[in-house]
């Protein structure tokens, strides 16, 4: 009877101290946005921001390069020419075709 009755004055002359105790353990794990919940998301958070960034670069290019195009007619010559092997009438063409690779005859064997 004396530890329990010394147990509860503890408690009674501790009750702030242990009623933070209680709700730090409860933020710190138990609860959904508890800190060990919160290291993975910031990690997420993280990799989708330098994808946004990618994403970012990738567009200022490709939107550089089209108003190349609407600016540049030599820029469409050269686009057509080589994509396209598109020429001029009193020109002749020559297209190279690269060997396959090794991967590519392998695959033909099988």
């Amino acid at each position: 009877m004396s530890k329990i009755h010394s147990a509860w004055l503890f408690m009674c002359r501790h009750k702030y101290i242990l009623t933070i105790i209680f709700i730090a353990l409860i933020v710190g794990v138990v609860d959904e946005d508890s800190f060990l919940n919160r290291h993975p998301r910031q990690v997420r958070i993280d990799m989708l921001r330098q994808e946004i960034a990618s994403y970012k670069r990738q567009y200022a290019e490709a939107d550089s390069k089209i108003r190349n195009l609407e600016n540049n007619p030599k820029a469409v010559e050269k686009i057509a020419r080589e994509r396209y092997h598109m020429k001029r009438a009193n020109e002749d063409v020559f297209v190279f075709v690269g060997e396959p690779t090794e991967t590519a005859s392998e695959e033909e064997e099988e």
